[in-house]
């Protein structure tokens, strides 16, 4: 007896495919939010499935929030820091459409600082490509006297003089120290997050103490 493919079998084993990825997706994204969940019990710590309200966070003015569409917060914790509380969850927006169409996830740490005068900025660990810009005529906002930092950072904002004003002498040497972290700024709000892409289950209690630290050494 021979056995011939017709269009049928082609099209019920993309079906077949496509239901066994889609709920590897949905295992996945369970055991995620388990981890997540018992991190934060056993850190004595608030978690949700939800995320902050996407309106509230671009309501923050931080770029980040106004990147793209789809927008998405998801699995969130709740702690504190010095400065103010700190929200880390995990962040979601899709850029482009159709064939173009891309997805970008990050896990960022929030945190509301409301005693701080912070200015809006975007700080990014510099790379090849903003170096090639910058000798194109982009331009970033560089520190005298911290070469370091100007060599290793990209730093933007729109009021340059509130920009180097935040960025005093502690806080530049502490990033000097602490090479990598992305963090962007806005009135009373500051973002932090280590790469783009979500951070391993396993890596949240090690961000999350990273940015108390940063909070009671660079928020203060």
């Amino acid at each position: 007896m021979n056995f011939q493919i017709t269009p049928v079998h082609i099209f019920a084993g993309i079906v077949a495919l496509a239901a066994v990825v889609t709920g590897l997706v949905y295992y996945t994204a369970y055991l995620r939010r388990k981890k997540l969940g018992e991190l934060a019990a056993s850190m004595g710590l608030l978690y949700s499935e939800e995320g902050p309200d996407i309106g509230l966070l671009q309501g923050t003015g931080l770029e980040i929030f106004g990147y793209g569409h789809t927008r998405k917060a998801i699995n969130m914790i709740e702690s504190s820091t010095s400065a103010g509380p700190m929200r880390v969850f995990d962040y979601t927006y899709v850029t482009g459409s159709g064939k173009h169409r891309n997805s970008h996830s990050y896990t960022v740490a929030l945190v509301d600082c409301p005693q701080v005068t912070v200015p809006h900025f975007d700080l990014k660990p510099e790379n090849f490509l903003y170096k090639i810009g910058e000798f194109i005529g982009f331009k970033d906002i560089d520190l005298p006297g911290f070469p370091i930092f100007s060599d290793k950072y990209r730093l933007t904002g729109s009021d340059e003089a509130a920009v180097q004003a935040f960025f005093n002498p502690g806080r530049a040497a502490w990033f000097e120290r602490n090479l990598g972290m992305y963090v962007q700024g806005a009135r009373n709000h500051v973002l932090l997050f280590k790469r783009e892409g979500a951070l391993p289950a396993d890596a949240w209690q090690g961000f999350i103490e990273e940015v108390k630290v940063f909070a009671a050494e660079v928020l203060k």
